[in-house]
């Protein structure tokens, strides 16, 4: 049960959150509450399940960062000027759009997040390989594919995965057999192919909240029940330390700040990381009140010890494994009846007792997602997060 009770008024501090319909915003809108401090939420669309939490003491709706970016940023200045606001977190890609204008916020408001060209450089799937490369972090065979005259230099023996270097969870990653014709491939030079040999083993994400290249909170989760095999829809702690020593020194090396997530890949031949995620991911879902990971936004006392979830956490996005989760393509090795035997055992991450209504408001939120599938003609996956992707276009 979530306490949204104030701490002691010296303890709090004015917090904006974006991505306002995202379940992620929604536990992070929670813990802060639980916390003490006083969470205002933005998104673009008027009905998300965050507005209607007792965590959040204001919403504002702001226009859509994708395709008005100059204007999303102006927007969020004026409400952190407006409601005083201490440090604003963003969740998703609108993360990129708002480290291009940093200069138009004033300098009481943190922002949360590292400078463009090092999120530029995490979120670009090649250049975050050429980055772990450059430093002698082992990786997959990788490749990018810019336009139809690199095709023929493909050189993998093995099948391999293609997927676009700005893309995310909710869209298709394309496995290849060496050489299959690619004359399907559609090409954006802002936007590319990587090419990475496909890798089968124990698959696993990470969370973690970091200052100046200090992780000062972390959480490991195996990939389960999940869209497509990509974006998990449900959180079991687990303890794995090379994970955690690899996520430590890579995040100490390039001096990171912000919210920050990592996909691993852990077969015979070792641990490798496949992509980065500089934002927010879903481990923050794995996280309660009493452990009190409000504190490393804040980082007041930097010799704190990393802050983690609880070990027994077993928690699930319901709806998402109602519409995803039993499929064949969701449930990896999971047969339909232990699927339902997990569902039962999972808590769900949108019912809380004492802060119901995000639940009961769950259908109209997701009325209003769907009608942006339709404006977008795009799936419901991806529909849930268009507005707030950022392909790699300069603003």
């Amino acid at each position: 049960m979530h306490s949204f009770q104030r701490a002691h008024e010296r303890d709090s501090r004015r917090v904006l959150i974006t991505f306002g319909r995202s379940f992620l915003t929604l536990e992070l809108a929670r813990l802060l509450a639980a916390g003490g401090h006083r969470v205002t939420l933005v998104d673009s669309i008027p009905i998300g399940v965050g507005r209607f939490s007792n965590a959040v003491s204001s919403f504002h709706r702001v226009p859509p960062p994708k395709f008005a970016p100059r204007e999303y940023c102006h927007a969020l200045a004026r409400i952190v000027e407006a409601e005083k606001i201490d440090l604003l977190i963003p969740i998703h890609e609108e993360t990129d759009i708002i480290a291009m204008m940093t200069d138009i916020f004033g300098p009481e408001c943190q922002l949360f997040l590292s400078d463009f060209e090092l999120e530029n450089r995490l979120h670009h799937k090649y250049e975050f390989q050429r980055f772990l490369t450059e430093r002698g972090i082992p990786t997959r065979k990788y490749a990018q594919v810019i336009g139809p005259e690199d095709v023929p230099g493909l050189d993998f023996t093995a099948p391999f995965a293609l997927k676009k270097v700005y893309s995310r969870g909710s869209q298709k990653v394309h496995k290849v057999i060496p050489g299959e014709p690619l004359t399907w491939l559609e090409h954006d030079a802002d936007n590319p192919w990587i090419a990475q040999e496909w890798a089968s083993g124990d698959k696993y994400c990470t969370y973690s909240v970091c200052h100046e290249g200090r992780v000062r909170a972390h959480a490991t989760y195996p990939v389960d029940y999940a869209i497509d095999g990509s974006s998990c829809l449900n959180f079991t702690s687990a303890r794995h330390e090379g994970i955690f020593s690899w996520v430590t020194d890579f995040v100490a090396d390039i001096g990171f700040t912000g919210q920050i997530g990592f996909d691993f890949i852990e077969d015979e031949n070792g641990l490798f990381c496949i992509e980065c995620n500089p934002r927010a991911t879903s481990g923050i879902m794995m996280f309660s009140p009493h452990n009190r990971v409000d504190r490393a936004f804040f980082d007041d006392d930097p010799d704190a010890p990393v802050i983690e979830p609880d070990a027994d956490v077993n928690r699930m996005i319901g709806l998402g494994m109602l519409l995803y989760g039993w499929r064949r393509a969701g449930r990896g090795d999971n047969t339909i009846r232990q699927f339902w035997r997990d569902f039962r055992s999972s808590d769900d991450v949108i019912t809380c007792r004492g802060d119901e209504k995000p639940a009961i408001m769950l259908p109209i939120a997701y009325a209003g997602i769907l009608r942006s599938c339709f404006r977008y003609k795009v799936g419901l996956a991806e529909g849930f997060m268009h507005d707030h992707e950022w392909d790699g276009h300069r603003i």
